[in-house]
């Protein structure tokens, strides 16, 4: 074996002199003046033995290049070659080929190390895998990416810890909810998904500007106002890699509580890609095409990406559709000094929703129908200049991208009144004579958003060392303006989509843009003190929105976030198979500003019947009169919401099998939701007693008629920062090596999460007790209200098999969800006050307690809605192969999810709960040419 590497070698070597021949001199040539020597030696990564006989080929610009093969020592120099920039490749039979930049000046030592190809095979990586920086995040590469299959982003959340897979549901949207047990919860805690920030290419998705809203049953689970970013919008066929930062990011990143999504895209390549998917609601088609030219230092990548779901086959009525593209490119310029980059990229994404219902299976021919369309655009661009020589300035980097989107929901449907309604016709406040709606109508609604995002980020580095102290300083601010330029909400107020409907329409491009405006500074610190080495990263971060009204307490306010992150490692402990350890932790304030949804709410329209005068036989007569109240709802005490968390890692590793724990808790007590207020209307009511419609000629006048002065309490729906959420829990993951006899890798992850939600504010509520056929027209004041407690613990075994040889990988996932519970928080239903008639805060004593009518104010709640609700072990067994053919130009993959499930029955309050589980299985082909 070692005669044929030796004749290999030979040969190679003897091909690669022929090219370089009269470019580099006999090793007994003297050096002449602007030359250098370069010695080289190649060694194994792993062992750091001698690799001999690699072959190495250096280029320097374009026509010039020299080439040479190690000795049994691995060494080989180059002798008398010029001084300046070169392309280093080295190349050998059982190893990853390497490529490396040097800069040679003077004669230079080097070593090279290269990786085997088993332990290459220790790379191949289909989960998430556990960043190795002091805060906790999951880093997603393609690979990854390819053997799950995925058919929108939210895929790839099942391979956090403490997460499993499911079905897609592409009804409705797809939100993110980092380190929650139970997942999906009401939407007054939509505070989690709309505070963890996605960022692409460094430029972060934004829907602050989102309008796109419509008040009946249709917003229903589509509607992601104020909510965050809908999963289902976002392709993954042309991420290159991903990580999701479950702990303190960097203060470069602000606009967040939850955690950060970060994105990057494929660069440079020279394949032709297209993937062809199927699963049982929907089939997607991508086609990629990169092309990079070394020589030029330019790459561009394109991508087309189309989805078809149908949420249920069965139903052709309702689907979701998905269409992206993208254009990136890159070029750069490259001295003695300094290296230019200029990166810029053309976005588009579609998303179209349809719902309808069909007219021939109702009894009347109803209509029903839901449409919505999203195309958004971007375009965005980075510019950044980084020093190649050693100095305090290192880098300076300027991003700058708008985004604009062109949104309509289009809604038909057909209503029949279930009480005596008006037509909400009125604008102003004060009393007017009002039609009636009629028993049956076709409304027609079409909500017109275009919501316009800019973004501009500058942020320069620098580098300071003492000794062994090394640092990075990183100094930069941010811009975002959200706007609105859209129509807003259009139909015709005679026949509105909602017989309760308390809004008229309103244009979006009335509301003022939001500008907000962040600056911040850090810096990492390295320090190595004999065999310990300390991490240190600390920073500060400023917020505040800008273009308010000076009535709003945000206007001109300041919001200071600092953090921290901080990693010790220690000295390892032995010598053949040594032990890693690592400590970390990390503490830190997380900001999130409101939308303008929040900001500038609807006006809230009420119309109160004063007089009802009706008349079959002589309908002349007919007259309704109305009183009209139109309130601001505006909260101008809103403020950010703000996250505090803090959290602690152990981390071991030993012969390439490493271990991750981490415990960590959150608190926040600012979370948006809908609070209640409440509002005193008084309006009189008239009475048409004596009124004989057969001897009137019109209708009657109220200055003739009689009336009684009425006051009614309203609860009407605020936005205010009452949802407290607080977050603790244990992630793990851990990871073997890939045993080479049978190539397989085991990776253990999972999370004990307790999720604690409650309304950290009293709220108001007026009960639905009537009395004297009337609801009851005191408002009481709730201290406890809307409070649960969710916890949850789950184990994930991966088996992955990579074998090369067979050019076959497939990986076996049990996915144990150990228990989930949910327990409402105690309520003892007595309010702490209430609001009498004159609109007075009074407290609620034991006397208001034994009051005929003030003691109904009392809840009553059943002694089993607090009781701890737990469900037992859920286990499934998923199954994933991909198979590659034609030289690695095709790749045939498939998934089975839930082959095998084990649920038993258990039993809750006496009955006995009986689940079921159905296998969800797709397939598709990739061509890569």
């Amino acid at each position: 074996m070692k005669t044929r590497i030796k004749l290999i070698g030979f040969i190679l070597l003897l091909g690669l002199n022929f090219q370089g021949m009269g470019q580099h001199r006999s090793h007994g040539e003297p050096l002449r003046k602007g030359r250098i020597s370069l010695k080289l030696t190649v060694r194994d990564s792993h062992n750091r033995n001698a690799v001999e006989y690699a072959t190495l080929l250096l280029k320097k610009g374009k026509n010039r290049q020299f080439s040479g093969i190690t000795d049994e020592k691995g060494s080989h120099t180059f002798l008398s070659i010029p001084k300046g920039d070169y392309e280093l490749t080295v190349t050998s039979l059982g190893y990853k080929s390497r490529t490396i930049d040097l800069h040679a000046r003077r004669d230079t030592t080097l070593t090279i190390l290269l990786l085997s190809n088993d332990i290459a095979m220790q790379d191949v990586v289909v989960t998430a895998y556990e960043s190795r920086g002091a805060t906790s995040a999951s880093r997603i590469d393609r690979k990854a990416m390819e053997h799950l299959q995925p058919s929108s982003f939210t895929d790839l959340v099942e391979l956090l810890p403490g997460n499993v897979s499911k079905d897609p549901s592409m009804g409705s949207a797809n939100l993110i909810k980092l380190r929650e047990a139970g997942g999906t919860g009401p939407s007054d805690y939509d505070v989690t998904s709309f505070g963890t920030s996605f960022v692409i290419d460094g430029v972060p998705l934004n829907n602050d500007a989102n309008m796109q809203y419509i008040s009946n049953s249709w917003e229903t689970g589509r509607n992601t106002t104020g909510k965050g970013i809908d999963m289902r919008s976002i392709s993954t066929d042309d991420i290159a890699k991903v990580e999701i930062v479950r702990g303190i990011p960097s203060v470069e990143y602000g606009d967040l509580t939850s955690g950060l999504v970060n994105i990057e895209r494929k660069k440079g390549g020279n394949d032709l890609e297209a993937r062809f998917k199927a699963d049982m609601q929907s089939q997607l088609f991508y086609v990629g095409k990169g092309i990079e030219l070394t020589d030029k230092q330019f790459t561009l990548n394109t991508g087309i990406d189309y989805l078809d779901s149908k949420i249920d086959p069965r139903n052709n009525r309702e689907n979701f559709k998905r269409v992206t593209g993208s254009i990136r490119a890159e070029k750069r310029w490259t001295n003695d000094h300094w290296r230019w980059t200029f990166n810029s990229n053309l976005n588009y994404r579609g998303t179209f929703e349809n719902d309808k219902n069909d007219p021939d299976l109702t009894p009347s021919g109803a209509i029903d129908s839901y449409e919505s369309s999203n195309n958004a655009l971007s375009l965005a661009g980075t510019l950044s200049l980084n020093n190649r020589k050693k100095g305090f300035f290192r880098s300076l980097s300027l991003t700058a991208s708008a985004s604009g989107s062109w949104d309509n929901i289009h809604q038909e449907k057909t209503v029949v009144p279930s009480k005596l309604s008006v037509v909400p016709t009125a604008t102003q406040p004060g009393v007017h004579d009002a039609e009636i709606l009629p028993s049956t109508y076709l409304s027609s609604l079409d909500v017109n958003g275009n919501p316009f995002n800019a973004f501009v980020k500058a942020i320069a580095t620098f580098n300071y060392n003492y000794r062994n102290w090394f640092n990075i300083i990183k100094v930069g601010g941010d811009w975002r303006m959200n706007k609105n330029y859209g129509e807003g909400q259009l139909y015709d107020m005679r026949r509105p989509i909602s017989i309760d409907i308390t809004t008229r329409p309103r244009p979006f491009n009335d509301i003022p843009a939001e500008h907000n405006l962040a600056f911040f500074i850090e810096e990492a610190s390295k320090l190595r003190l004999g065999k310990h080495r300390i991490d240190i990263t600390a920073g500060l971060r400023s917020a505040s929105l800008s273009n308010l009204d000076n009535r709003y307490v945000l206007d001109g306010k300041i919001y200071l976030d600092p953090r921290v992150n901080a990693k010790w490692a220690l000295p390892r402990i032995g010598e053949r198979k040594p032990l890693s350890i690592e400590l970390s932790g990390g503490v830190g304030w997380h900001t999130k500003m409101p939308d303008i949804s929040k900001l500038y709410p609807d006006l809230f329209y009420y119309d109160l019947i004063q007089l009802n005068f009706f008349s079959n036989e002589n309908p002349a007569v007919n007259r309704m009169n109305v009183r009209t109240f139109v309130d601001d709802l505006t909260n101008y005490n809103l403020k950010a919401a703000r996250n505090m968390k803090w959290e602690v890692r152990a981390d071991f590793s030993i012969d390439d099998h490493r271990l991750s724990v981490t415990y960590f808790r959150e608190k926040m007590t600012s979370g948006f939701r809908q609070g209640k207020s409440y509002t005193r209307y008084i309006y009189n009511r008239y009475s048409t007693e004596g009124l004989d419609p057969s001897t009137m000629t019109g209708p009657p006048d109220l200055a003739d008629l009689t009336f009684t002065p009425d006051t009614i309490l309203k609860v009407q729906s605020v936005h205010t920062n009452g949802s407290r959420i607080l977050k603790e829990g244990v992630e793990f993951q851990y990871s073997s090596k890939r045993f080479p006899i049978i190539r397989t890798r085991l990776t253990v992850n999972g999370a004990w999460f307790r999720t604690t939600y409650n309304n950290s504010q009293p709220v108001y509520k007026r009960p639905s007790v009537v009395i004297d056929g009337r609801q009851i027209r005191y408002i009481g004041l709730y201290n406890e209200d809307d409070g649960y407690i969710r916890e949850s613990f789950n184990t994930n075994f991966t088996f992955d098999t990579d074998i090369p040889r067979l050019k076959l990988g497939f990986s076996t996932s049990i996915q144990c969800m150990w228990f989930t519970s949910s327990q409402s928080m105690w309520e003892s239903g007595v309010p702490i006050a209430y609001v009498n008639m004159e609109g007075e805060l009074l407290p609620y004593t034991d006397a208001e307690r034994n009051d005929m009518i003030l003691q109904h104010l009392v809840e009553s709640h059943y002694e089993n809605n607090f009781k701890k609700r737990t469900i037992p072990i859920d286990a499934n067994i998923n199954i994933k192969v991909t198979k590659k053919i034609c030289r690695d130009k095709i790749a045939l993959a498939l998934y089975v999810n839930r082959l095998v499930s084990y649920h038993p029955d258990y039993t809750l309050f006496g009955n006995t709960i009986r689940r079921t589980s159905n296998p969800y299985f797709g397939m598709e082909i990739n061509f890569r040419l």
